[in-house]
């Protein structure tokens, strides 16, 4: 992957403020109006089964099922984002906010795909004052009007630009042509670079002639390079959605969503090349996985759509240059989720505190060399890696 080979009372958060900088990541929120609580999860949680035992769709959603997020968990999400985490810097959230298309007796419309961008975007706006607080969106696989298919000639690009326009973003002629686009100084010293993965995923129809130099993807590649270059230049940290391991050097990480899973994950050298490892659920192989030079850690959060339990994730990075670390660096992260189970038995959404990445993975930052413990303390650490087997998932029982 990192060769870009196209084979395709709410928890009290106040140890970070003033002290580095925070921000959050929410994914993969998929929200659902049709959606009904009481229905089969058999057919989407869209309709009632004959057979009321079959008719389990919970009210905030259901778990480990093919139903989306319905909008009583969608905006007790946002309620709890709106009530507990507002000392932040700015927001990355990595896309696929419409439902998926699956539901063959409900099929998406492209007005049904507007209204969710626009519901989405509404709730964020009503969350945060995007004028002082910068959102950075990005485009998922389900975010076009037809599933996987994201071209640069594609409308949703400008459907786009006009719904975001109140996030005050540089979204220019790559942005129109491609979905892709660059932001400086989120904070002072930092720069976003916000990838359109979607050239690089092989389910998307453009992805066909990426070995072609005019092709949206190869295109889309020689800009990643030149902003790279750039950052290294400028001497600026850069948090990017793709990976180009040579640049490790300079990138403080890469956000991303789309899995469900909690995963660590870091891009490391293989021979002349760079590729991705992954710490795996299994405790038999976590025992043995053994990761030294890290280039560049790949941080992807868990889901808000309940696949696993609903996940929000906050981090605190280095703002100080005399720190020793440079801007950007994260230092922590805090895991909340909630218990979907229970909240759907009790009527009530509760965003609890899940870990502590630093507890969990016994370090103080998540540089290269933090990265590496942290792959060590899986290996070495009996009640790591129980906990971490249970933290992929999101602590679903």
């Amino acid at each position: 992957m990192i060769n870009i080979k196209v084979t395709n009372q709410w928890p009290a958060i106040k140890n970070f403020i003033s002290v580095f900088g925070i921000n959050i990541e929410t994914t993969d929120i998929h929200v659902d109006p049709n959606y009904l609580a009481g229905t089969n999860p058999k057919k989407h949680c869209h309709r009632k089964s004959r057979h009321d035992e079959k008719n389990t769709a919970g009210k905030f959603g259901t778990l480990s099922s093919a139903c989306d997020s319905p909008l009583s968990l969608v905006d007790a999400s946002f309620q709890f984002m709106k009530e507990s985490l507002q000392d932040i810097d700015f927001i990355i959230y990595t896309g696929d906010t419409s439902r998926h298309d699956r539901d063959r007796d409900l099929r998406r419309t492209s007005v049904d795909i507007l209204e969710d961008h626009k519901t989405v975007v509404h709730y964020f706006k009503k969350a945060y004052d995007v004028s002082s607080i910068k959102l950075i969106p990005t485009i998922g696989n389900n975010d076009a009007i037809e599933h996987n298919d994201v071209t640069n000639s594609s409308t949703i690009y400008k459907t786009l630009e006009a719904l975001w326009e109140p996030f005050g973003l540089n979204l220019d002629d790559n942005f129109k042509t491609g979905g892709y686009f660059i932001q400086d100084n989120v904070i002072p010293g930092l720069r976003i670079i916000n990838i359109n993965s979607m050239f690089f995923f092989k389910k998307n129809i453009a992805v066909s002639t990426c070995d072609q130099m005019d092709s949206p993807g190869s295109i889309q590649m020689v800009w990643i390079k030149e902003k790279l270059k750039l950052a290294k230049e400028d001497n600026m940290m850069v948090q990017y959605y793709q990976l180009l391991g040579e640049y490790g050097d300079i990138i403080a990480g890469h956000f991303t969503g789309h899995t469900n899973n909690d995963m660590l994950t870091a891009v490391v050298p293989t021979g002349e090349t760079f590729g991705p490892v992954s710490a795996t659920p299994d405790e038999n192989s976590l025992r043995v996985l053994n990761v030294g030079n890290v280039s560049t850690m790949l941080f992807n959060a868990p889901s808000i759509i309940p696949v696993n339990n609903p996940a929000i994730r906050i981090y605190n990075y280095e703002t100080d240059y005399g720190k020793g670390h440079p801007i950007g660096t994260i230092l922590d992260w805090d895991q909340y989720y909630v218990d979907l189970d229970r909240a759907n038995q009790v009527g009530k959404i509760s965003y609890e505190l899940e870990y502590r990445a630093s507890e969990l993975y016994g370090v103080n930052k998540f540089d290269s060399i933090g990265v590496s413990r942290a792959f060590k303390q899986l290996r070495v650490n009996r009640t790591a890696r129980k906990k971490y087997s249970q933290y992929v998932t999101v602590s679903k029982s």
